[in-house]
């Protein structure tokens, strides 16, 4: 488990908890808000370990006291982290056996009782209420960390109880470096993560070692390279080789055209992100004119903001592909 100055971006959060620490300012519940895989659950692990860290430094964690290897291990008596049992949804009961029975208990061995809860905006509206008492008279010893994609899941007499710190996309520069460094990538590859992974490190690492993604893109590709020579028809049918990879297939397709667009304009391969597959965009940015090529851009991120309000995959791509042969 890596202490704070191992995390990638997020400075701003960094420093502010690492001062609580010092200041002696730790607030007794946060929430941790942002898209997957952003760093909330690393920067969670983090803090817990250096709040009860023995031989605590600027705020970090030294690595090496009893607590540390404790908390490392996932052995630490006085980390608790709490996840549903019996379904997706965090409820009552798993609020109050793991939570609220627990916090009566005061720490086994060290500073604080710290209880982290990953995907805490799947708590049903009753286990929130449950928790209000213990979020409005926490005793002193208690950090609870409530770790969300939704704030907009929360109940507003939960959200008023906690510090909320809000996980930013980290810039796609850093991640690109990331990659490079730290995973051995090409920087035409590593390029590539870093902008589809929407400022997600956690993304930018899953995509990159998923063989079904490679396959996804190779298959949506595939469909924008043909899409000109196909009558509607032929289209609609070919809505049913990507329709298994659901929305991921619209933002490979928006970075495609967005490819395409910047070699119809430029010129060149600078700005090119999809390097691997120049030959592709080249020539459908010598067929197809700059308007066409903005059209089609403007129909994907309209069934983007469809799939946002959970219209019918499907129906969608139809109707986007119909668009974009018209276009």
């Amino acid at each position: 488990m890596p202490d704070f100055s191992c995390i990638v971006g997020h400075y701003n959060i960094v420093r502010s908890l690492k001062e609580s620490i010092i200041n002696d300012t730790v607030s007794h519940a946060y929430i941790f808000c942002g898209a997957e895989g952003i760093g909330k659950k690393i920067m969670s692990n983090c803090f817990a370990k250096s709040v009860n860290c023995l031989n605590v430094s600027e705020g970090d964690s030294c690595g090496k006291c009893r607590s540390c290897v404790q908390t490392e291990s996932g052995n630490n008596p006085d980390v608790f982290y709490v996840k549903p049992v019996k379904t997706k949804s965090l409820g009552v009961d798993d609020i109050r056996e793991q939570i609220i029975e627990k916090v009566k208990i005061k720490p086994y061995s060290y500073k604080h009782k710290i209880f982290i809860v990953d995907n805490a905006d799947n708590m049903t509206v009753q286990a929130q209420n449950a928790i209000l008492k213990t979020l409005e008279e926490p005793p002193e010893y208690v950090i609870i960390i409530l770790i969300a994609e939704n704030i907009e899941s929360f109940i507003p007499t939960v959200l008023s109880r906690c510090v909320v710190i809000k996980f930013r996309a980290l810039p796609s520069n850093l991640i690109k470096e990331y990659m490079i460094f730290k995973h051995g990538m090409s920087e035409s590859e590593a390029m590539f993560y870093a902008e589809y992974c929407k400022g997600s490190i956690g993304e930018a690492l899953r995509i990159s070692n998923d063989e079904g993604f490679y396959q996804m893109r190779e298959d949506t590709i595939n469909c924008m390279t043909k899409i000109d020579s196909l009558n509607v028809a032929e289209a609609m049918l070919m809505v049913k080789d990507i329709e298994k990879y659901k929305s991921a297939t619209l933002d490979i397709m928006y970075m495609f055209y967005r490819d395409v667009l910047f070699y119809r304009f430029f010129g060149d391969e600078k700005r090119v992100i999809q390097k691997d597959k120049i030959n592709d965009i080249k020539e459908q940015a010598l067929n197809t004119d700059i308007k066409t090529i903005a059209k089609r851009l403007t129909s994907i991120e309209n069934a983007k903001k469809e799939q946002r309000s959970n219209a019918n995959f499907q129906l969608s791509m139809e109707v986007l592909f119909i668009n974009m042969k018209e276009s």
